[in-house]
């Protein structure tokens, strides 16, 4: 059962600190080294509530050293993103997909990267979310980033937390629980009739090439980039 010592600060404020057995040394017989947790209440949380939060944390806590999911869960969010993105790059994801990852790294990592995964949060990422719908995250306008551009962010973090959470070190993925932004739906703009039929005719006056390139597009629905591809 896990132990709980009541601290109180020079300040008055309040902290617990909880201890799990770990176990003897095989070798030694010697007891290891206790698994260590220090919890601090909310400001707002009066002394009783607090001793009954305490004891939950505490019990969860025990759990989760049973279950093997705190040894490694104090590494930083940067240093396992780091690993992660390495799984995916030897797994054969695209340089370009690695590069992308590496890149949003870099606007993670001020905001969340020095935190330990195993204490990120729900409200960390929707705070996070909530800077990123600001203005002055857009690099070139300046402006504010599309819901598209930060739900991007979301699927990273969301990978980076899957990978811990199948990993055990993490008892849940805090993505999944987060509320990211809902991605806009824009109005379609495509060609009508007789759009169309006006481009076929001037198609009539070019080159063949670009009269096969633009039905193409036209027949098919295909990406520029999928049609310059055909051989």
């Amino acid at each position: 059962m896990a132990n709980i010592r009541k601290r109180t600060g020079k300040n008055g404020d309040i902290s617990y600190q909880i201890r799990v057995f770990k176990g003897k040394d095989p070798n030694t017989g010697k007891n290891l080294k206790d698994y260590v947790k220090t919890w601090s209440p909310p400001e707002n949380m009066s002394e009783s509530k607090a001793d009954k939060e305490a004891q939950k944390v505490a019990a969860l806590f025990e759990q989760e050293c049973r279950d093997g999911i705190v040894a490694d869960n104090k590494q930083s969010l940067t240093k396992y993103a780091e690993y992660v993105i390495g799984l995916k790059e030897r797994s054969g994801v695209k340089r370009r997909t690695v590069e992308l990852y590496t890149s949003m790294m870099n606007r993670i990592n001020p905001h969340l990267g020095h935190m330990k995964i195993g204490e990120i949060r729900p409200q960390h990422l929707n705070r996070f979310y909530e800077i990123l719908s600001g203005e002055g995250q857009h690099l070139r306008s300046g402006g504010k980033l599309s819901s598209k551009s930060i739900l991007e962010y979301h699927r990273l973090l969301s990978t980076i937390f899957t990978t811990a959470e199948k990993e055990m070190l993490i008892p849940f993925n805090p993505a999944s629980r987060a509320t990211p932004p809902k991605q806009e739906k824009k109005a379609v703009n495509y060609f009508q009739l007789e759009d169309i039929i006006k481009i076929r005719e001037c198609l009539q006056l070019e080159p063949l090439k670009w009269q096969v390139m633009i039905n193409l597009l036209i027949v098919t629905g295909c990406r520029r980039g999928e049609v310059m591809g055909l051989e």
